[in-house]
């Protein structure tokens, strides 16, 4: 997809808390599902707007000649044309996003990547040095129309491991200590499903979670 320049600090995340950051996508191919309910504006508070639209459309707006598209560009449609294409803004800071939807059991499960990040502060080297981590977020549907949206948490699987109730691959990293998953995108499927099938109290509890309300919603 051909995407504007944007500005996205990792450092800052989306939340105060931690999320848990993967090398390989959460999802099997074979359970993505589209998902039209999420499609729109949203907002998360007064400083921060969501827009969430499918990847296949604005592609296919952006590159209406696809005679002139590259392999590599054609094969990018390819991969993620089930997918969405999110732009999170907050405090005037925008990051983009490719969210795939997929279902673990009954459940609709989100694995977000950023598409492009840079700063006035961040030189080509730099840029070089980092890597766009997958991210897996769970879409809970609310009764009043909004969505929570909820991240793994990386206090819930750090303690976890440290329990021993859990066993899946991972690294802690660099200078910053970063938890790492570097497990397969099987074994991370499978970890989904064992944590959504578990009575872990509280696992949902945490700062790493959005509600996302639609824009002009009717009260």
């Amino acid at each position: 997809m051909k995407t504007k320049p944007v500005i996205l600090i990792f450092a800052l995340l989306l939340f105060s808390s931690c999320i848990v950051k993967s090398l390989k996508p959460f999802y099997l191919t074979q359970h993505i599902k589209f998902d039209k309910r999420l499609l729109g504006d949203w907002t998360t508070g007064k400083t921060s707007t969501w827009k969430i639209t499918s990847f296949k459309d604005t592609w296919e707006k952006e590159n209406k000649d696809r005679s002139k598209l590259s392999e590599d560009e054609l094969r990018v449609y390819e991969t993620y044309k089930d997918s969405y294409f999110v732009v999170y803004n907050k405090s005037d800071k925008e990051g983009q996003f490719i969210a795939m939807p997929f279902m673990v059991g009954d459940s609709l499960f989100l694995d977000f990547t950023p598409v492009e990040y840079q700063s006035e502060e961040l030189n080509a080297l730099a840029a070089q040095h980092l890597l766009k981590t997958h991210s897996a977020a769970f879409v809970d549907f609310q009764s009043d129309g909004n969505i929570k949206l909820r991240w793994l948490d990386q206090s819930v699987v750090s303690k976890l491991l440290e329990q021993g109730k859990i066993r899946i691959k991972h690294e802690v990293t660099g200078i910053d200590e970063d938890f790492v998953l570097t497990a397969s995108s099987e074994e991370l499927y499978r970890f989904l499903e064992k944590f959504m099938a578990s009575d872990l109290e509280n696992k949902w509890d945490t700062d790493t979670t959005k509600t996302l309300t639609r824009v002009n919603a009717k009260p």
